[in-house]
């Protein structure tokens, strides 16, 4: 119930924003319905005219041949004018699912941004995540604007066609709408059972692109362990499950063509055969007996449209009640902290202390403390190398020395003489840069993801995979800096994606650089090179360095090996 009630308060505030263009979106299909309605009017008084029978006097010339060009005028008009005004709602009404749907996309990630990381580990996984961001917000964008049009389109365009039935005649008018009365309750209990498969639908899918991003990143474990069989049908069980899912979707929706399909047959039939006798018992003339069969199809379009209509309106707030899940989720209280609006990235004084760690210990949920009672201070370009066993707690350690990690931790941990929650989490990811041991890459170019937001030059690119190592091979690739990279970097090497990774941190240009184990996959020769231009580069650079190899660390002015409950380090 919450979910829902905000998924329409989302609504009801782009609405309210945006009440001028749907007001002129409205009256833009206002007009279109009365040229449509009026177009077979206007086809009825032509055929009275030609039949010596009367029509409106307004329409009457002072000879035959002047009132049959008023006639022709007026047919000639509202059929250029149905599309004037076509394009007006296009360009009003229309365009606004483009905008909601950019609208949708970017909430979902001003929110998830601030979630807990064990959250968007068992809860919000990346698979979730993809689907909310691209089916579920498709979805939802429709009831913000082309749903709307058809809605608004079949209120006007029926509400106007059948009240000119009724003036041309009120039984033949009032039958039809006596035969249609059933089709609501079909539509009723078609569109609740549609929701139901809609949620089914988007749970398979999310699961099969959690499961197909699972396979991606061990596509190498899969050949070392030739597993790959097995990933392969566990991906085709998945996908088959989401495909007869969506079958059964795509069923349900098509069931609303012989539902609405019987309606309108029934109902032209009524009408025509009312409209033969009342025609024949000269109670209608034959213009009139023309314009309620053109009305009458006019009427089916509508009509055929409302199940699809009813269908894209409850789809669309199950997608955004999926939304506003997301929205409303608890975030991580720690990340959410305003804190001052920047760093000072200029530290003037070089004894001037960046990092101060008092008494830290650390345990996860009913464990022993992973490390206890961890002190040291770093200046202004200080490099410190951190060593330890598998399990010791260093990757733990610089999430909390990063402000990642502030729950569960004993003791004080200040930047620049104040605690984390002093500064806000955009101050501290500009001034602070994190590579892990871990590559993350996006499915874009190279440039793209050294560069990310920033607005780089490519000669500052090509300085930065040089500091990182690897300018040669880049530039070794047939599209060099526009290389396309699949998920997870899959056409790199493991070194080459540390050292991209690498690259990406220090186009950033951070004043704190953690880097955990970064250069694990890389050879000594290249890992030498790299660590001379680091060395000079990095001068005025606070340095964080875990690794496991001694040789990464011997630029680094002091180091330590991280244990279980270790005791102080000065």
């Amino acid at each position: 119930m919450k979910f829902q009630k905000h998924s329409k308060t989302i609504w009801k505030n782009f609405l309210a924003d945006r009440w001028m263009i749907y007001s002129w979106g409205a009256f833009s299909v206002l007009l279109t319905n009365l040229m449509q309605v009026l177009a077979p009017k206007n086809i009825g008084w032509i055929v009275d005219f030609m039949t010596k029978k009367p029509i409106p006097k307004i329409l009457t010339g002072t000879n035959a041949h002047e009132t049959f060009i008023k006639l022709f005028i007026l047919l000639v008009a509202s059929r250029l004018l149905i599309n004037v005004f076509r394009f007006m709602w296009r360009i009003t009404l229309g365009r606004q699912t483009h905008y909601a749907c950019g609208m949708l996309r970017r909430e979902v990630w001003s929110h998830v941004r601030f979630f807990k990381k064990t959250d968007l580990e068992r809860r919000f996984t990346k698979g979730v995540l993809m689907n909310a961001s691209a089916s579920d917000t498709n979805s939802a964008r429709f009831v913000f604007g082309f749903t709307l049009v058809a809605i608004t389109d079949v209120l006007f365009l029926g509400l106007f066609t059948f009240f000119t039935m009724a003036a041309i005649h009120l039984p033949m008018a009032l039958m039809s709408f006596v035969v249609l009365l059933f089709v609501p309750i079909f539509v009723r209990k078609l569109s609740k059972k549609e929701v139901e498969q809609y949620r089914a639908i988007q749970d398979t899918l999310s699961n099969f692109n959690d499961l197909s991003s699972q396979a991606v990143s061990t596509i190498k474990l899969q050949r070392l362990t030739q597993t790959g069989p097995f990933w392969e049908r566990r991906l085709m069980m998945v996908a088959e499950n989401h495909r007869t899912q969506k079958l059964k979707g795509i069923n349900l929706n098509l069931l609303y063509i012989p539902v609405m399909g019987v309606a309108s047959v029934i109902s032209y039939l009524v009408l025509f055969g009312m409209g033969i006798i009342f025609t024949f018992n000269g109670k209608m003339t034959v213009g009139e007996f023309i314009s309620m069969q053109g009305l009458i199809f006019l009427l089916h379009d509508p009509l055929m449209s409302l199940g699809f209509i009813v269908s894209e309106w409850k789809k669309g707030f199950t997608a955004l009640e999926r939304l506003a899940e997301i929205y409303l989720h608890e975030k991580d209280l720690c990340l959410l902290s305003e804190g001052e609006s920047a760093i000072d990235n200029e530290v003037k004084n070089s004894d001037q202390l960046i990092l101060d760690v008092q008494n830290l210990s650390f345990s996860f949920d009913n464990s022993p403390a992973l490390f206890a009672n961890l002190n040291f201070k770093l200046h202004k370009g200080d490099r410190l190398g951190i060593t330890g066993p598998i399990g010791a707690g260093k990757s733990t350690l610089l999430s909390i020395l990063t402000g990642l990690e502030r729950t569960k931790i004993n003791g004080s941990v200040t930047l620049l003489g104040k605690p984390f929650s002093n500064y806000s989490h955009d101050s501290l990811r500009n001034y602070i840069g994190h590579v892990s041991q871990k590559p993350f890459l996006f499915a874009d170019s190279i440039r793209v993801n050294v560069a990310m937001n920033g607005n780089l030059t490519d000669e500052e690119i090509w300085s930065f995979l040089d500091l990182a190592g690897l300018k040669e091979d880049v530039s070794q690739f047939p599209n060099q800096l526009d290389t396309q990279l699949g998920e997870w970097g899959i056409n790199l090497s493991g070194g080459q994606k540390q050292r991209l990774t690498l690259a990406r941190a220090l186009a950033k240009k951070p004043r704190l650089l953690f880097l955990d184990d970064c250069l694990s996959a890389v050879d000594t020769i290249t890992e030498e090179r790299i660590l001379k231009n680091l060395d000079q580069y990095l001068l005025d650079v606070t340095l964080v360095w875990v690794a496991h190899r001694q040789s990464t660390l011997k630029y680094c002015n002091s180091t330590f090996e991280l244990k279980p409950m270790m005791g102080d380090f000065q």
